[in-house]
């Protein structure tokens, strides 16, 4: 496929976020935020819809694009693009938590005790829909390091974007897999 060669210099894949993000506030140009939009606009959704409901995860995920289209950049601890977005993200939705009065609610279920018997509670057929369900169950700091993790970031990456301790992340992986095994009757 022949490209037009308008096309040609601006559209490059193999282009880094860092890279996407300064030429977008260097310019202002639309382009280079629509690039990042494409390239990491699903796994924040999903991120976020895996924290709330569609409805809240559409208007977080907007509103962090707002907030990237009025930012003046990254500090240079937070160099890495991914996670500065995650982090807005993680940061607008917990700011609606608390705007909403659900976010104390969600801190004390971090304490409760997992004791669904997953067998009664869902009639799932599907294994990846009972997965789906059975993650939902987890505590918020708990389903979030976990799906952290499974969108590619490290321990390190998770304690950064979070603003916790190293050890706090690989103590909240470890009761998110232990619950999760639990809750879906599998040896841990």
């Amino acid at each position: 496929m022949q490209l037009p060669s308008m096309i040609k210099g601006w559209y490059n894949p193999n282009t880094s976020p860092e890279k996407l993000l300064a030429s977008y506030i260097s310019t202002g140009k639309n382009k280079y935020l629509s690039l990042l939009v494409e390239q990491f606009n699903l796994s924040l959704y999903h991120y976020l819809l895996s924290q709330s409901n569609k409805e809240l995860a559409e208007d977080v995920v907007q509103t962090t694009w707002l907030k990237v289209m009025k930012t003046n950049g990254i500090s240079q601890q937070q160099a890495n693009v991914k996670s500065w977005l995650f982090t807005i993200a993680r940061n607008t939705l917990i700011d609606e938590f608390r705007r909403q009065k659900k976010w104390q609610t969600q801190l004390l279920d971090e304490n409760k005790m997992l004791t669904v018997n997953l067998e009664k509670s869902l009639q799932a057929v599907d294994r990846i829909t009972q997965f789906n369900a059975t993650l939902l169950q987890l505590p918020f700091l708990q389903r979030e390091a976990f799906i952290f993790q499974q969108e590619g970031f490290s321990v390190n990456e998770i304690a950064e974007l979070t603003g916790d301790s190293f050890e706090t992340i690989k103590s909240r992986l470890r009761y998110a897999r232990n619950n999760l095994s639990h809750l879906l009757g599998t040896p841990s």
